[in-house]
């Protein structure tokens, strides 16, 4: 027994040094699927006072997406910290002074400027009964497709496989005014120039609108000023529907394609309403 095993061992040893130097086949690459699924609520960032407590709305949300930097990731959805206790904030503001106290006078919104997002992507607003979604957007965007109705990963890289070359060559066409997707023809613009002005302390806590019994008096000079800033602000927002595909610029620099694929609002008590997507990063 003991010399039969000595003879498998030696022949196995042969086996070996013979191919010590053999050749390593290479295999084929394997091209791995790496979309990303993402759901967003609407945001709402509205609150009351009652009896001395702060009594959140149902579907309280002031998270806003931001894309993935890395393949490790799916992104984040990190809280607007400017609604913490807020529920509108300034879009533009002038300090001015009355007996030594700081004032602020403000023309303000329930939600934040394009240019002033704190991520990529805020849902404003959703219609369920149109199955229609109005996103506030940071990146630079644009359409590339529409009616491409699945929520199957494999389906979407096979279509963006499938599309590589025209999807590639898409960015070669964006231009500044693809910036917040004011060039598409599914947008939305809003602008300011009809917001009351707001007066608020030095801690940012609203005193009342201009004109009010009991807020500060404030300069017409300061008024004119406050009117000509507002109208030169604006707002974007893209209405975008299930099947729609886009090319995206995040504001982290990555390059992504975007497939909506739901719009919807929940059954269960809040009813929250939700859109979600699926995400192919470009630069890996």
């Amino acid at each position: 027994m003991k010399k039969t095993n000595f003879i498998l061992v030696l022949i196995f040893s042969i086996i070996l040094n013979s191919c010590s130097e053999c050749p390593v086949k290479q295999s084929d690459p394997i091209f791995l699927c790496e979309t990303r699924i993402v759901t967003m609520e609407k945001f709402n960032p509205n609150f009351q006072i009652i009896q001395g407590q702060t009594v959140l709305d149902s579907d309280y949300n002031i998270s806003i997406y931001r894309f993935p930097d890395n393949s490790l990731s799916s992104g984040s959805f990190p809280n607007d910290s400017r609604f913490d206790g807020k529920f509108v904030i300034p879009l533009f503001s002038i300090p001015f002074t009355i007996d030594n106290q700081l004032y602020f006078a403000n023309i303000m919104d329930t939600y934040p400027t394009n240019s002033q997002l704190s991520g990529d992507i805020l849902v404003r607003d959703i219609d369920t009964n149109s199955k229609q979604a109005f996103l506030r957007i940071y990146g630079s965007i644009s359409l590339f497709d529409k009616g491409i109705l699945t929520e199957s990963s494999q389906d979407f890289c096979n279509y963006v496989e499938a599309n590589q070359n025209n999807i590639k060559n898409s960015f070669n066409n964006y231009t500044s005014l693809n910036k917040y997707g004011e060039n598409q023809p599914n947008a939305i613009k809003s602008n300011f120039s009809n917001l009351p002005i707001i007066i608020t302390n030095n801690l940012g806590e609203i005193i009342g609108s201009v004109g009010s019994p009991g807020v500060p008096t404030v300069t017409n000079e300061i008024i004119t000023k406050l009117q000509l800033e507002s109208a030169k602000i604006y707002a974007i927002d893209l209405v975008v529907r299930p099947g729609d595909v886009y090319t995206y610029i995040a504001a982290n620099g990555k390059r992504f394609v975007i497939l909506f694929t739901e719009i919807r609002q929940s059954n269960i008590y809040p009813y929250r309403k939700r859109v979600s997507m699926m995400l192919y990063p470009l630069d890996k």
